[in-house]
This record gives C-alpha cells, structure tokens and sequence, in this order.
C-alpha cells in the first residue's frame, strides 16, 4: 500500500534544513506512516533515503529574477508530487500552493517561520522604496492566501501577539530536535585556550562585525584564543565585510558561503568549540524570539554569551548557561569575558523541554487526514 505523501517546501534553505528536515521531516519519517518530499535549494544531489524524495528549486545562483518565477517551477514539482498534504515554509511558494490546491485538494499548512515584514521593515537589507514594495508584496500574499491556509504552526511563541488574527494554529518552536547530551557542569580552567563559534545565517543584524571587533579587544589579553565563523551571508557585501575583517586577524577561522549550508555542517563546528556567541541586534523583530542556536547551546552543554535580553537571561539563569553582556563595549571586553570564565555552567541540567515537540507535531499531520 502506498504511503501517503507530505511535502514540505521552502525558497531560501538547503534540503537538509534545520527545521523543515531535522524538526518537522526526521518527526514524521519515524512514524513509518508517510512519504516525504523535501523541497528546496542545493548544490549537489543528497544521498537517496527510504521514503525520502528530495527535490530542488535552486541549484545554483539564487538572483531575485529567478526567485520572481520559482512558483512555476513550484507548480511543476506539486503536479509530480501529488501530496497530501503540503508544508509551506515561506511566503513565497503561497501564490503556487493555494493554486495547486483548487487541483489535488491537499491540506495547506503554512509554518510561519518569520515576520517577514517586520523583517524587512528592520534588517536593513533594503534600499527604501524596495522595503515599501516587499512590504506590500508579502502582506497581499499572506492576506490573499490566509482563506486557504488549513493550519498554521507558529515557529515562535511570540506570533501569538504578532499575528491576532491567525487562530488556527500550533506553537512549535525551534527547539533541538535530537535527543538532549548528557550534560555535566562545565568549569574553564586558568589558562585554557578558548574556541568561540558563531554559526548559522550571517547577516549586520545577526551582530557578526561587532563580535569581530569584540575579539579583536580579546586578543589583546588571550592572543592564543579562537574564533570560529560558520554560516552562510545572503548579502553578498556583507560577506565580503566578514572577509575582509577576519583576512587581517589570523585567529579567526572562516567557514562561509553565499549559499546555504546543511545543518549538519553547523553541527559539526559544536563539537569543536567551547563558547557560543549570539551577538544578535535588540530589534523588535529579534528579541521576543528565542533564537534556535540557544536551544543547541542548551542540548549540548555549550556555554554561551549573548546580548542582554530578558527572556534570554530568564533561560540562561535557569540552566546557569550564559551570560549577557554588550558586544558594543570593547572597553569592558576582558572584563566581562573574565567575569565570565569564572562561572560555573550547567549545574542545572537541560531537559526535555529543550527539545522540539515531535508529538504535537506528528498529531497536527494525522489531524489533517
């Protein structure tokens, strides 16, 4: 008997996402039940899985012309597919999925990973009248498709206030999605040679020139300290900044793209590491988030430093996991790096409630058939 297919489809991120493939895909291919189709960008054909089809919308160069058109190629892919029922990770597909739906009668679930408005409005990415036209692009799209959305999922807790007029929907947040490290309090020695990381989606409001900067000032006390840049820049200009900034401090090791990376690389550079930095902006559009990168430091008894926040600092003081403190203040830097150094970490060990609701999420799909 054939099983019945679920596809889950995004733009801008590797198949092997973090969320589409770790969190919401790995959850359903361990009830046996379905058949996953996994939509989006990649660089190279990824290694054939039972019950797993992988299809690509980009391949290479991701320009904002082909992005105008990658709904046409979208609809080619869900008249292959047939699915069920289909996950939408992005605005952009919406045009193509609420189409398609006249036809194949799937169940439509958007999971709304982002505000992108406010995104756009606050990231500083766009010239002005540019902001003004996307702005309006994405909320006719969201709007015009909003009748025709089955379920939403809420990667945040915080769209509950953000989006008032979506009732339909389920919180699940971007928590860890494999089982929680059996984690013991870490203590840095006197004289320990510290490797700092900063990983995932590097963009100026990620904060990524201003930790630079700030271990610069590090240098000054810990020349034989490290830091570690793995990620991706979608701002082509900006990835030539981080080029240029780490290319004069030899103590910076760059890993990075203009393409998306599988997770699994980002999971690779935890291992090697001893401290996270999360030097995120405070911008309405960030700080009633939790960033998903708290969560891996929390599952794998990372410590972490991250800009002040308290929602952060709640999460933190529960698990004696991090501290906050303001990369902007190079004057204080070693100051408060050694404040830090002298904690110590995890002494309350993280638990289930770090790791991503598989049960919500497999019970949201069996609900849509």
């Amino acid at each position: 008997m054939e099983k019945p297919k679920i596809a889950i489809a995004s733009v801008l991120k590797p198949l092997q996402d973090a969320r589409a493939f770790y969190r919401l895909g790995l959850s359903l291919r361990e009830t046996n039940k379905y058949h996953l189709n996994i939509i989006g960008f990649s660089l190279k054909n990824p290694r054939l899985e039972e019950d797993i089809s992988y299809f690509k919308l980009f391949d290479q160069e991701r320009s904002t012309w082909k992005r105008f058109f990658v709904n046409i190629k979208f609809l080619g892919i869900l008249k292959f597919i047939e699915p069920k029922v289909l996950i939408v990770t992005t605005y952009e597909l919406l045009p193509a999925a609420v189409l398609m739906k006249f036809f194949y009668k799937y169940k439509l679930i958007y999971d709304l990973q982002e505000n992108y408005i406010l995104n756009v409005k606050q990231n500083k990415t766009l010239p002005k009248w540019k902001q003004i036209l996307a702005v309006l692009w994405i909320g006719l799209i969201e709007k015009s498709s909003k009748p025709f959305v089955d379920h939403y999922i809420f990667a945040e807790a915080c769209y509950k206030e953000e989006f008032p007029s979506i009732t339909d929907f389920t919180v699940l947040e971007n928590k860890f999605f494999d089982e929680i490290k059996s984690v013991s309090p870490v203590k840095f020695e006197p004289n320990q040679k510290i490797i700092f990381l900063i990983s995932g989606t590097l963009t100026e409001v990620y904060g990524v020139v201003e930790a630079i900067k700030w271990f610069v000032e590090i240098l000054k006390v810990y020349s034989n300290f490290q830091l570690k840049i793995v990620g991706h820049y979608p701002i082509p200009s900006y990835g030539k900044e981080l080029k240029e900034l780490a290319s004069t401090v030899p103590q910076i090791c760059l890993e990075v793209s203009e393409n998306p990376m599988d997770y699994q690389q980002i999971l690779e550079a935890y291992k090697t590491c001893d401290i996270v930095l999360l030097p995120y902006y405070q911008l309405s559009s960030i700080s009633p988030k939790i960033p998903s990168k708290m969560y891996e430091c929390l599952a794998l008894g990372k410590p972490y430093i991250y800009t002040p926040n308290k929602n952060w600092k709640r999460m933190a003081d529960r698990y004696q996991s991090g501290l906050g403190f303001e990369f902007r203040d190079v004057e204080n830097a070693v100051l408060n790096l050694d404040d830090f150094l002298k904690q110590t970490f995890y002494s309350e060990r993280p638990g289930d409630e770090v790791k991503f609701d598989r049960k919500s999420f497999i019970r949201l799909i069996e609900d849509q058939f």
